[in-house]
């Protein structure tokens, strides 16, 4: 059986570019975290300085059926979404596509600033 060539960068591949700019920026950034009491497979956690989580990132990787599966997605990612702001507390990034990697990083790095000057 042949393996196929990816034809977009995976999740995966996703959640490494971002861990490298988030460590870049100095940022405690930790992936696939796993919460057994809520049952929640975190992608990134974020950590500001008292190793407090600061906020969460959640990393995906669209189909080429992008707009033929939206209504899904949307329905999906909104419900865990909300369910981990719920759950814990602290915002929640999405991050689809590689353009999004720095923005979202400056956005974390201003985010783990603030919670670790708010919560002394």
């Amino acid at each position: 059986m042949k393996i196929e060539y990816p034809v977009r960068e995976t999740e995966a591949e996703i959640q490494a570019m971002l861990w490298v700019e988030l460590k870049g920026l100095k940022l405690d950034a930790r992936l696939n975290i796993h919460q057994r009491m809520s049952r929640c497979h975190l992608d990134i956690v974020v950590f500001n300085n008292k190793q407090e989580a600061a906020c969460i990132i959640e990393c995906k990787s669209w189909s080429k059926s992008y707009v033929r599966n939206r209504k899904y997605r949307l329905s999906h990612n909104t419900r865990q979404i909300k369910k981990y702001e719920r759950t814990f507390g602290i915002p929640v990034l999405v991050c689809g596509v590689k353009t999004a990697i720095k923005p979202v990083a400056q956005i974390v790095s201003k985010l783990c600033y603030k919670s670790s000057l708010s919560r002394k």
